[in-house]
């Protein structure tokens, strides 16, 4: 509202104003302050809104999508979030899985993003090579979609040939090693040869260079009464 703050000079509309009839995207929702929590469920309530400097509410029609990273119940629970304004926002939702959950997913956001910032960059580069393409695939991915753009934006301002190389990949990336197969992030394959292990011969030598050690240390008890 002009004159309502120093620079004022104009009137402008707000953000439910300009969104009036529409959609109005809100992200990262669950850090809103308990103040504007309160102005929101306001808003959401009685479908007005009163711009800064006015003493007129105007009536605002919106559907609000609303994202966030965070656990409402335990936001809720802590008084973090506002258990009403949940249940207004909560009509519809939808829970979108972590990218570690989602695998094949990988791939193709990885091309969306590397056609993206190639043509941003003005680079020639086809596609991403079959190890690099490995290693994200195999990657956690904590920081999600996100993570997974930021990583293919570098990758593409650092490549210099035609495809993606594991040398222009985030180290964390490049050299990670966790058993994504075994589906426990940052755990480690403890030196198991690829094409696996024969138990059946390794338990023998096992058994003797293992257990024995501790029957001869453990007086009275020998194989016959320990099993191992």
């Amino acid at each position: 509202m002009k004159g309502a703050f120093t620079g004022a000079n104009d009137n402008r509309r707000g953000l439910f104003q300009a969104a009036h009839g529409g959609t109005l995207f809100m992200d990262e929702i669950g850090n809103m302050s308990l103040t504007m929590q309160v102005k929101l469920y306001r808003v959401l309530q009685e479908g007005k809104v009163r711009p800064i400097g006015s003493t007129e509410e105007s009536d605002v029609d919106v559907r609000i999508i609303a994202a966030t990273n965070k656990e409402f119940e335990k936001e809720i629970a802590e008084g973090r979030f506002r258990e009403d304004l949940y249940y207004r926002l909560s009509v519809i939702p939808i829970q979108v899985p972590p990218l570690r959950e989602r695998r094949d997913d990988i791939p193709l956001l990885a091309r969306h993003f590397l056609e993206r910032f190639r043509t941003t960059m003005g680079k020639p580069i086809e596609g991403i090579s079959p190890e690099g393409m490995t290693r994200l695939e195999s990657y956690d991915w904590p920081g999600n979609v996100r993570e997974l753009e930021n990583t293919m934006e570098r990758a593409v301002a650092l490549e210099t040939g035609r495809e993606i190389s594991l040398r222009v990949l985030p180290d964390r990336i490049a050299g990670y090693s966790g058993a994504s197969s075994m589906g426990v992030p940052g755990s480690q394959t403890a030196g198991f040869p690829v094409e696996g292990v024969d138990f059946e011969k390794k338990l023998p030598r096992l058994n003797g260079g293992i257990c024995k050690p501790h029957w001869k240390r453990r007086e009275g008890f020998g194989p016959e009464r320990l099993s191992c």
